[in-house]
């Protein structure tokens, strides 16, 4: 009798800003369960921050029912970030954990560094929070934190870990010894496997940043290679063989060979849901030619990230008229949110690292518009990975430390419309000239709030 290999599962689970996702997935790349947890962010006055307490509710309760009836070999967590917080000598927080550039409270610029990186936050507890710097044990980011109370073990990936080094001032505080994300940080803690309802002992990955996880799901492995995520925020990159400038770009380490080229923004999916939320969910608006009614957005309705590097920018629309249309202005904010990922083209077809074809993935693929819009705007076509909008991406790192490399096949294959690729070609004329001529504007009237 033939004995046939019994199929390996792994459970990813990612934290993004506002949900968790969980999922679980086999050796050869198939979903066989998964599940959400809405998430709120503290959003007020240049402050933004998550309640670190309610990641590790949301992440046993969604990991729970995505693992129900599976047998699971392997965990791991990929988190949103950098989003630091402090720790004491058990694990448990002792502040909030404070996101990103969202987060405004701490002023980067004595020490040349961006609104993302973690060190301005952490000085900015020490002079703020006196009683809980002294408490704290450890700093840790998102992902850390929560492999630290799945494991006991307090960790860092290597990725994360350059968003808290700065070359002239050292971090003020006890930070874990940086580990590769594939490696495994330890065991399944007694209490959280029976949480999770899995074994103790179950090997946890060290894990990073989602971004990257959702990157190595697109199947970016090698130099060439290259994707677009559509989810809260937009990240546009490509895999390069050496790290290269490029204005308005980052270069990254990776989950792949080589460094990532490219950017990710403030906010994407997350302004088409205030849109949603605030002014009515839309019709379907994929039927409208792009810069209907005349009208043109700029996306920035959270300060920018990539390429621009502005926290203090804003949303702006221009061309509203007595006739537009609710549909209109949602199509405008779409459009401008496709425009940023062609802005993010340019800068890199500056250093010969524009792709052919892109892959795809993220929630916002399966918004019609959003995705034609996107690959009408880039120009290219767009390679749609299985299991879009599922966390697929750290249980396919699960597998990767625990020896199984998956892969996952392309669901759907997206060409750009000629004559909508035209018009987006016509479009980013001005889209480029729209920020420089109104950032002063947008700047003096932010810093009356």
């Amino acid at each position: 009798m033939i004995r046939v290999p019994k199929p390996r599962a792994a459970l990813g689970i990612d934290v993004g800003l506002s949900g968790i996702r969980a999922a679980v997935l086999d050796d050869g790349g198939r979903l066989l369960g998964s599940a959400r947890r809405p998430l709120q962010a503290r959003l007020s006055a240049g402050r933004a921050e998550q309640d670190p307490s309610a990641w590790l509710a949301a992440v046993l309760d969604a990991g729970r029912e995505a693992a129900q009836g599976h047998p699971v070999d392997a965990v791991a967590v990929c988190a949103l970030g950098p989003a630091p917080l402090l720790v004491d000598a058990s694990l448990d927080p002792l502040t909030p954990a404070l996101l990103f550039s969202l987060d405004r409270r701490a002023e980067p610029e004595p020490l040349a560094v961006t609104h993302d990186h973690a060190l301005p936050k952490l000085l900015w507890w020490r002079a703020h929070e006196p009683a809980l710097w002294r408490r704290a044990a450890w700093g840790l980011d998102a992902t850390g934190f929560l492999v630290a109370r799945l494991t006991g073990v307090p960790v860092q990936d290597t990725i994360t870990r350059v968003d808290w080094e700065h070359a002239r001032e050292p971090v003020p505080l006890r930070l874990p010894e940086p580990a590769e994300p594939f490696a495994v940080a330890g065991g399944l803690l007694e209490e959280p496997a029976r949480a999770l309802g899995l074994r103790a002992g179950t090997p946890v990955a060290v894990g990073t940043y989602d971004t990257y996880a959702d990157v190595l799901a697109t199947g970016v492995r090698a130099p060439g290679d290259a994707c677009v995520l559509l989810g809260s925020t937009l990240v546009v990159c490509s895999a390069v063989a050496e790290p290269v400038e490029c204005h308005g770009l980052e270069t990254s380490a990776y989950l792949g060979e080589g460094v990532l080229l490219g950017g990710w923004t403030a906010s994407a999916g997350s302004s088409l849901e205030w849109f949603a939320r605030e002014l009515g969910a839309p019709g379907d608006v994929s039927s409208l030619e792009p810069g209907a009614g005349g009208l043109l957005a700029l996306p920035y309705l959270a300060g920018e990230r990539t390429p621009i590097w502005d926290p203090d920018a804003r949303g702006v629309v221009v061309g509203l008229t007595l006739e537009t249309r609710r549909d209109e202005l949602y199509r405008a904010l779409v459009d401008g949110i496709a425009l940023s990922a062609r802005d993010h083209l340019e800068r890199l077809r500056t250093v010969g690292a524009a792709p052919d074809c892109w892959r795809a993935r993220g929630g916002g693929v399966h918004d019609e518009a959003w995705l034609g819009a996107t690959c009408d705007a880039l120009g290219a076509p767009l390679d749609v990975v299985a299991h879009a909008g599922e966390a697929v991406g750290p249980a396919m790192l699960a597998h990767r430390a625990t020896g199984t490399d998956v892969s996952l096949a392309v669901a759907r294959h997206v060409v750009p419309d000629p004559e909508r690729a035209t018009r987006f070609d016509e479009l980013y004329v001005s889209y480029r000239e729209l920020y420089p001529a109104t950032v002063s504007l947008v700047h003096r009237l932010g810093s009356r709030h």
